[in-house]
């Protein structure tokens, strides 16, 4: 799941995509600064400057553990050092910094119920959150919802704080098998088979609540269209696109996450 295949170049291919590494460490580092460069990602639009927020990556040898960014690191100075590996009963394996405890018990059961899952990304933003607080699904009035199609789901629980492992998994079964869980109240929650698309299809889901919150009469468009749309813009392979584009457009050396 490399990154992109040349960060030093300004432009990518169309058919470039992520790929596996075989190599244990030479995946868990890539796993790892795509963790490290979402925080930037969401730092260099101001999300996450009073620490809410968080991005986990599954690691590639110990599957029950997950990358997180250690408590207090600003999001806009996150490097692959700052990350702490966490293990599924919540505690710190590798690295010196504590968590947010609300991050362990949202992302914990994800990744436990959703093997496929690699990357997670949930923030409180300037308009997924607003939007949340309609506890609704994302209607299908853009195209960037269209990548949500028939992969969403509301947690509508009042528990916006969340303390303990059952609320986290009554998130995942809200989640199911989906791509996108609005949670009541509070924000969205994105996910990915890598920690790319995770981030590049929060954006998607960000700014579709921008569209759902602005334009809340806009025309929803048809099931069936929605389907074939989300056959161009609703793949892993897209997010994965999305991702190296924040890359270029808000990141300047992305070999600063080391």
């Amino acid at each position: 799941m490399a990154i992109t295949e040349d960060t030093k170049t300004k432009g990518f291919s169309l058919q470039s995509g992520p790929h596996m590494s075989t190599e244990l460490d030479v995946e868990r580092l890539i796993r790892k600064r795509e963790a490290a460069l979402g925080y930037r990602i969401m730092a260099s639009w101001g999300w996450g400057a009073d620490g809410s927020g968080h991005i986990t990556a599954r690691d590639p040898e110990h599957t029950d553990c997950f990358w997180l960014l250690g408590y207090g690191v600003p999001f806009g100075e996150a490097t692959v050092d700052d990350l702490v590996l966490v293990n599924e009963s919540g505690d710190v394996v590798e690295g010196a910094l504590e968590i947010n405890p609300a991050a362990f018990y949202i992302h914990a059961p994800i990744h436990a119920s959703r093997p496929d899952v690699v990357g997670a990304i949930h923030a409180h933003t300037p308009y997924g959150t607003p939007f949340a607080a309609l506890a609704t699904p994302l209607t299908m009035t853009s195209q960037e919802a269209v990548a949500f199609h028939e992969l969403q789901g509301v947690f509508d629980g009042e528990e916006l704080n969340v303390t303990d492992f059952a609320t986290g998994q009554r998130i995942a079964d809200a989640l199911g098998e989906g791509r996108l869980v609005v949670l009541a109240n509070h924000g969205l929650l994105t996910v990915g088979t890598s920690v790319a698309s995770a981030v590049g299809f929060y954006l998607n889901a960000e700014r579709a609540a921008e569209v759902c919150i602005k334009a809340p009469q806009g025309r929803e468009i048809s099931s069936q269209s929605a389907s074939e749309v989300h056959e161009s813009v609703g793949k892993e392979i897209n997010g994965w696109h999305v991702f190296q584009w924040l890359i270029r457009s808000r990141i300047n050396d992305p070999s600063v996450v080391g």
